[in-house]
């Protein structure tokens, strides 16, 4: 009977110890849940906010004093648990490493921005104001991008806005080129329209994402040379494609300059007459209002005497086709007279579109970074002069020592 009695507490000792064990086993799993999540409760308002992004501040020091906290106030009195080390390492969930942002931005703002983009959501006309420009040292070195430099060309430009073709195409191929381009539309401004009432530092932020510079009216200038070019570009394909101005321009360029050189003429009117027609399409572009990829002879809107007025056409001809120009000049007002009959502007792309095309241009590593600038530009502008988005992660990772077994915990936004 003793060894009966005997074997049965060392059996009933011996379940008491398990069933503890797999107690404090279970809490430390429940426990250790509810606290990745208590961490990852303690997001940035602004920046879910302003942004749609889900990301709290922190280090590895200040989330491990957390988990000590929560771990002193759950488990101290409850069990007989001896407890260890605690540690964090946030390593891999910094918000500031490109592969993480994207990450954020597609689970928190990507479905309502490309709701917006797709659904042309209005974005209110922009007040020009002075540039502001960016000088301190520490912030130009913090930025994401690291003031990585280069651009897009007009050449290519053009192209791309052939292929799309409309409002439409542009907005549906930004769409799905990927979130950040629907992301920049819905919260970044341009020099023509803003999205919001939030006081934004720069400007021209769709400009900053295109030309990079930390300088509003050196992004805005930038930006409007590559307009320009696209513009000329897409012009000139629009005057070759309407015989009537082609035969114009033969017509001009024999009665002042007769013979072989003659094509010279021709074609310095053409290119002249494109780029003085994209010098007009800027100036209803940051009016805000549109102009087609491609234009028909109706939706031509300047003249080719205005071309022959101009100091680049009589500067490039020869001292006997300035002559002969001032001479015939009535009879070659009245050849381009019936070409001055331009109707207004109702179809087309605008400013905004514009950009968007700039901006699918872009690598997708350039464009990402850059964006990533604004969003920390403007959280130092509003809310907070030391914000850096490597601070700031978008998930937990810690463990614990309790009765001589090591428990890890991880989690992130989903």
């Amino acid at each position: 009977m003793a060894m009966v009695f005997v074997t049965f507490a060392v059996c009933t000792a011996g379940a008491v110890i398990i069933a503890r064990n797999l107690t404090v086993m279970s809490e430390c799993q429940t426990f250790g849940r509810i606290w990745t999540r208590a961490v990852l409760s303690e997001y940035d308002r602004h920046l879910l906010e302003d942004y749609g992004l889900m990301a709290y501040w922190g280090n590895d020091t200040e989330v491990g004093i957390k988990i000590d906290d929560y771990l002193d106030y759950s488990a101290a009195g409850k069990l007989d648990i001896s407890l260890g080390s605690t540690g964090s390492d946030l390593t891999g969930y910094e918000l500031g490493e490109p592969d993480n942002f994207r990450d954020a931005l597609r689970k928190g703002a990507a479905a309502s921005a490309v709701s917006s983009l797709i659904g042309g959501n209005e974005r209110k006309p922009s007040v020009r104001e002075t540039g502001r420009s960016i000088g301190n040292k520490v912030v130009l070195d913090t930025l994401p991008s690291g003031g990585i430099g280069g651009s897009v060309g007009g050449d290519s430009l053009a192209e791309r806005a052939q292929e799309l073709g409309d409002e439409e195409g542009v907005r549906s191929a930004a769409a799905s080129s990927g979130a950040e381009i629907a992301f920049i539309w819905k919260y970044f401004s341009s020099c023509v329209t803003v999205p919001d009432d939030k006081p934004h530092y720069f400007n021209n932020e769709m400009e900053y994402v295109i030309c990079g510079r930390p300088d509003d009216d050196a992004n805005y200038e930038s930006c409007r040379r590559r307009l320009f070019l696209m513009r000329n570009a897409l012009d000139l394909i629009s005057l070759y494609k309407d015989p009537a101005k082609v035969e114009l321009i033969v017509s001009v360029a024999e009665l002042i300059t007769p013979g072989p050189l003659g094509a010279a003429t021709q074609l310095l009117l053409a290119e002249a007459w494109a780029a003085l027609e994209a010098e007009s399409d800027l100036d209803t572009l940051y009016e805000n209002g549109r102009v087609p990829v491609l234009k028909t002879p109706e939706q031509w809107v300047t003249d080719l005497s205005a071309v022959l007025d101009s100091g680049k056409v009589r500067g490039e001809l020869d001292e006997e086709s300035r002559k002969l120009l001032d001479e015939k000049r009535d009879e070659i007002d009245s050849m381009s007279a019936a070409e001055n009959a331009a109707e207004v502007l109702t179809e087309g792309l605008t400013y905004d579109d514009h950009l968007l095309i700039m901006i699918m241009c872009l690598s997708s590593n350039k464009r990402l970074l850059r964006l990533m600038d604004i969003v920390q530009i403007n959280m130092k502008y509003r809310y907070y002069r030391d914000f850096n988005l490597m601070e700031y992660y978008i998930g937990v990772r810690f463990d614990l020592t309790a009765n001589g077994r090591d428990y890890v915990f991880e989690d992130a936004y989903r």
